[in-house]
């Protein structure tokens, strides 16, 4: 089953925030997308557990002990004050929003509000700060990229054109291959059913196999013709790629530019990406291109490391 439901199209969204601004760019990338109705987006802050040396022994302690009780009561407190200027930030239509704090490591913690909650799509932020120490420093959100149920979106903020490009919509690059991975990436944009976006369709083809530019050199016609024939039927193959994408994501309001590359998936992923400016990029977790391995993991995590935007990785279930 997809992350997003087949049957009523509604979504059950996490959010992960800590007090960085890598985390807070979350807010300003997910209202920019318009869910389905009767969704549900949980707010999630982590409170990592302080450990003390012989930590146990304050139950002999009264006073150290009250101590301790109170300063996790105010951490507590101020957790629930940060996620509510949080919600009064969000502006989110009809979508319900609601809050939780937990206590725990930040990996573990998010993976089991994950679990409760049901989710469908989980969003942190790149990286950032809680409290004196880390959280969501890459091997948070890499960390949810292997393990979390359900689809990942890696919010990067793009600095000064951000409120330039909420005006005018987003752009966003999807990248397809031959796999139903990667076509669950288009349907996933179809679903957040965007007012107005530019939207990039990327297919890579590998680079052709080491005989080929060998026998584009020869002389004898019929080697050549030979080399030609497989490239035409690989650029064939992957219009063909192309046109199933764009018919996924034909409806009002995009503007589709589709683009045949040929390289190593990840780098051209994130070549396209800067060249067109990109603020979200949508792919899928893993998957097949042409006769050899593409969106395998390594792939999704290469680019949700590397690109210069916010990336959306689409896990099937």
């Amino acid at each position: 089953m997809e992350s997003v439901k087949q049957g009523d199209n509604t979504m059950n969204i996490v959010m992960a925030l800590d007090r960085s601004r890598h985390a807070r760019a979350a807010i300003q990338v997910l209202q920019q997308m318009c869910w389905p109705t009767g969704s549900t987006l949980t707010l999630l802050h982590v409170l990592e557990i302080v450990t003390i040396s012989g930590g146990w022994q304050l139950h002999y302690h009264p006073e150290l002990w009250k101590q301790f009780v109170g300063e996790r009561r105010k951490l507590l407190a101020q957790a629930q004050r940060f996620l509510e200027r949080m919600e009064a930030q969000l502006q989110v239509g009809d979508t319900r929003v609601g809050k939780m704090v937990k206590w725990g490591s930040p990996l573990t913690g998010i993976l089991e509000a994950l679990k409760k909650q049901q989710a469908d799509l989980v969003v942190v932020g790149s990286r950032g700060l809680s409290g004196v120490r880390r959280f969501l420093l890459g091997s948070v959100s890499e960390g949810l990229l292997h393990a979390a149920p359900c689809s990942v979106l890696i919010s990067r903020g793009r600095g000064k054109r951000r409120g330039e490009r909420s005006a005018k919509g987003l752009r966003i690059l999807v990248a397809v291959d031959e796999s139903e991975h990667a076509l669950a990436a288009a349907r996933w944009l179809r679903a957040l059913r965007l007012p107005a976006a530019e939207v990039t369709i990327l297919h890579v083809v590998g680079p052709p196999e080491d005989c080929v530019p060998q026998l584009l050199t020869l002389k004898a016609p019929r080697f050549r013709e030979s080399a030609q024939a497989v490239i035409r039927m690989t650029n064939e193959r992957g219009g063909q790629v192309l046109k199933l994408a764009r018919k996924a994501l034909a409806y009002r309001g995009l503007t589709i530019h589709p683009v045949l590359a040929e390289g190593h998936p990840a780098e051209e992923i994130i070549r396209t990406a800067t060249r067109s400016h990109a603020d979200l990029v949508i792919l899928g977790s893993r998957g097949m291109t042409g006769l050899k391995g593409a969106f395998l993991g390594s792939v999704s995590r290469r680019v949700a490391r590397h690109a210069p935007c916010s990336v959306l990785v689409v896990k099937t279930r």
